[in-house]
């Protein structure tokens, strides 16, 4: 795989990060993923997907130059003149190399949303990748500042490709990646960059937006908690990026775990390791005095601690664009009322377009998929970049009603049959066939959920989310 330098060092250090015109700063070809391997979690996948690994200027936690690396992935379209950007945020991993520009496991999920005809930016965010040191788990304006100067990457790869850009941006992103996503967003508005990113939605899915609120609460109550490594993670990342958590890591962690779990967080294991290691309870591991002295401040909260939280809040805001949250009632990492505190708190604020969206008594690890489904329907409802022309206007004035369905819908619209597909949501094909204009589908034999209605007249077709009750 052939690396192409597209900026002399001297140039990197010659300029403050400010002052760059240039973020890309090399590519590396990855491959090409075929649409077919896409179909099982999204039936609409439609496109191959190349994937090319970036490195790219960014700013560190104080602010000043350092170098990251993610991926982006462009889908093989012929028919599109210009291409929206989605912006897709990976979740919490601990390994240096379990990352989207090493092409890992999650890096997929940038491709489906690819797969439909944009172009996916992955970035890997701070300590992770190519860039060295912790990674600043949870920072906010790092995980912001890491994806916006990844979509500046993404799109002086784009030019030097030839492949237009209209502007759009959508953002999305899953656990982590769903607070990063929401963080980029609100760093977005807050900075005022709208001439350059147009954002027409965000879509984050399982995120922690509410630090000092819902996920706080696993310090306050010390009930078991699926992953306590995330709290050390926590604890060493603002200490990071603060340094007034603690002076030594005795002060806040108990003997063994002092220096046993110091180590594991050099990049080369995975939270799996390190969560192994550690009671599930917080008092299990965590100094009893930090833990009192956090308790007792929390309606004052002063502590270093939940000053932290408190400034990587990122649910308590008014965005000027359509978001929806996708969450689930079983997620054991991440409580489910992150997103509804988020609704509440937004729509108080006087937002006109946002709402929290319940995917299923799902548990965290299987709510990735009915969340990126709909992240995917929610981005093809709002962008324009890649219309694909005369395939999307044949289905211009179809509708499907009613939906949800209990037992019959009818397709409208349409002056000629259609042949009909009903993919479930595992990727199944349940029902095959043809359906005239104004045409009936009985689904009454088939289980509730949500599934994907594919239309086809010829070459063209169209795929809808259809929900049976």
């Amino acid at each position: 795989m052939k690396t192409t330098l597209l900026l002399v060092f001297a140039f990197i250090f010659g300029l403050s990060q400010t002052n760059a015109q240039t973020y890309l700063l090399s590519t590396q070809d990855l491959g090409v993923t075929p649409a077919s391997n896409f179909k099982p979690l999204l039936p609409s996948a439609r496109y191959n997907v190349k994937t090319y690994k970036i490195t790219y200027n960014t700013i560190d936690v104080d602010g000043t130059p350092t170098i990251a690396s993610g991926a982006v992935m462009i889908p093989e379209v012929n028919v599109c003149d210009t291409f929206s950007i989605i912006a897709y945020g990976h979740g919490t991993v601990l390994e240096r190399d379990d990352v989207p520009s090493r092409d890992n496991q999650e890096a997929t999920i940038a491709k489906i949303a690819a797969s439909v005809g944009a172009v996916a930016v992955a970035p890997d965010y701070l300590g992770l990748g190519d860039n060295p040191g912790l990674h600043p788990y949870l920072h906010a304006e790092t995980e912001a500042t890491a994806t916006i100067d990844a979509i500046r990457a993404a799109r002086e790869l784009m030019d030097s490709l030839n492949l237009g850009d209209n502007g759009e941006v959508f953002i999305t992103g899953y656990s982590q990646g769903g607070h990063a996503a929401m963080a980029t967003a609100k760093y977005i508005q807050d900075n005022n960059l709208f001439s350059e990113f147009n954002v027409i939605g965000a879509g984050p899915a399982s995120g922690p937006y509410n630090l000092s609120g819902g996920q706080a609460a696993v310090l306050v109550s010390d009930q078991p908690y699926s992953n306590p490594g995330y709290v050390c993670y926590l604890l060493f990342s603002f200490q990071r990026v603060y340094g007034n958590l603690y002076n030594s890591v005795d002060e806040i962690l108990k003997s063994p775990y002092d220096t046993l779990i110091p180590p594991y967080f050099d990049g080369t294991y995975n939270m799996a390791v390190v969560n192994g290691l550690l009671p599930d309870t917080l008092s299990g591991f965590m100094q009893d005095s930090v833990l009192t002295n956090f308790k007792n401040d929390s309606i004052g909260k002063t502590h270093p601690l939940w000053q932290a939280l408190l400034a990587n809040d990122n649910y308590d805001w008014k965005p000027d664009f359509p978001v929806e949250m996708y969450y689930c009632t079983q997620d054991e990492q991440v409580d489910f009322r992150n997103a509804l505190i988020a609704e509440d708190s937004m729509n108080a604020n006087g937002a006109s377009s946002v709402i929290a969206i319940n995917k299923g008594a799902y548990s965290h690890g299987v709510c990735v998929v009915p969340s990126l489904q709909g992240a995917v329907a929610f981005f093809l409802s709002k962008r324009t970049g890649c219309s694909i022309g005369i395939e999307e206007l044949e289905f211009e004035n179809l509708e499907i009603y009613p939906n949800p369905v209990n037992n019959t819908f009818t397709v409208s619209g349409s002056e000629t049959s259609m042949e009909l597909e009903l993919i479930n949501a595992a990727g199944v094909l349940v029902k095959k066939g043809m359906v005239k204009p104004n045409g009936q589908v009985d689904i009454a034999n088939l289980p509730t959920g949500i599934y994907f209605l594919k239309l086809q007249i010829g070459n063209h077709f169209i795929t809808k989310q259809l929900v049976k009750q």
